[in-house]
C-alpha cells in the first residue's frame, strides 16, 4: 500500500525579546530530525515580517513516520528537559498543522 509523504508545519509567534531564542531552538530541533526514521526534510523559516511567524517545515515519508517519531525515546527526552516549557514562555501563540502532498516539485538541496 503506497501512502502519500505528510508535511508538518509548526508556527510560533515569539514575543520581541526571543525571536532568535525560538529560531534557534528551531534549528536545533530541524538537525535532530535529519537523523529520525522517516525523515525527508527540514526547514527553519524566518519571516519577512516584524510580526510574523518562525515557521518550521517537516516532511515525513507517512502520518504513521511521524507519529512514531513523536512517541519515540527520543521526543520523550526532549519533552522532559524543559524545551517545551520554554518555547511557550517565549511566544504568545504556537499553531501546528499537518498536510498530505498532492503535488511537489523540487529543483536542489539547500543543505
Amino acid at each position: 500500500m503506497k501512502t502519500n509523504p505528510i508535511v508538518v508545519t509548526e508556527n510560533y509567534y515569539p514575543k520581541s525579546e526571543h525571536v532568535d531564542d525560538v529560531l534557534n531552538i528551531l534549528m536545533e530541533t530541524s538537525a535532530m530530525i535529519k537523523e529520525q526514521d522517516g525523515a525527508l526534510m527540514s526547514m527553519s523559516l524566518k519571516p519577512e515580517k516584524q510580526d510574523g511567524p518562525i515557521t518550521g517545515f517537516s516532511m515525513w515519508e507517512s502520518r504513521e513516520k511521524f507519529t512514531d517519531f513523536m512517541k519515540s525515546e527520543h521526543m520523550e527526552k526532549i519533552m522532559k528537559t524543559g524545551l517545551a516549557d520554554k518555547v511557550k514562555d517565549w511566544t504568545t501563540e504556537i499553531k501546528a498543522s499537518l498536510f498530505t502532498i498532492e503535488q511537489a516539485w523540487h529543483v536542489e538541496s539547500h543543505d
